[in-house]
């Protein structure tokens, strides 16, 4: 084991001179040549040209709510939901999210049939009448499909 002054000395050979300040100061001045001097604005503000320029941005987005109403088609109807009054469907879809073989299943009457178990997602798209809203509906469910086999 090394004593202390030993294991100083070895670090001191290892760490890097420090700068001078002449250094220090040749760097931060590059550094400052190299992001550049703020702009500074010497315009004065005149606060007379407020009121129009805040009227005017009002007036530009009444016109843009007003635009993007008259050009939202209202959505196609599908059918009208028996179950909840003012709602219609306007959408509907059915996607598989996953499939496992259960194997060979066989029937009473002798015949099998391959099994999948299937994981679907059932997505409908509902309209309210009352508040224009359309809004998604999904109903995960499983499903066992059962194929017949005519030959092995």
């Amino acid at each position: 084991m090394h004593d202390s002054k030993t294991v100083e000395t070895i670090l001191s050979r290892l760490m890097p001179p420090a700068l001078s300040e002449d250094g220090q100061r040749g760097i931060e001045s590059m550094l400052d040549e190299l992001a550049g001097v703020p702009a500074v604005d010497k315009r004065p503000t005149s606060h007379r040209h407020f009121p129009f320029i805040v009227g005017g941005m009002a007036a530009a987005l009444a016109a843009a709510v007003l635009i993007f109403q008259m050009t939202t088609p209202p959505p196609q109807v599908i059918a009208t939901v028996d179950n909840f009054p003012g709602f219609l469907l306007v959408g509907e879809s059915d996607r598989v999210e996953s499939m496992t073989d259960e194997g060979w299943h066989e029937e009473m009457d002798g015949t099998t049939m391959r099994a999948m178990r299937l994981s679907v997602v059932e997505e409908n798209s509902l309209f309210d009448e009352e508040t224009g809203i359309v809004m998604q509906v999904t109903e995960p469910r499983e499903e066992l499909l059962l194929m017949p086999t005519s030959a092995f």
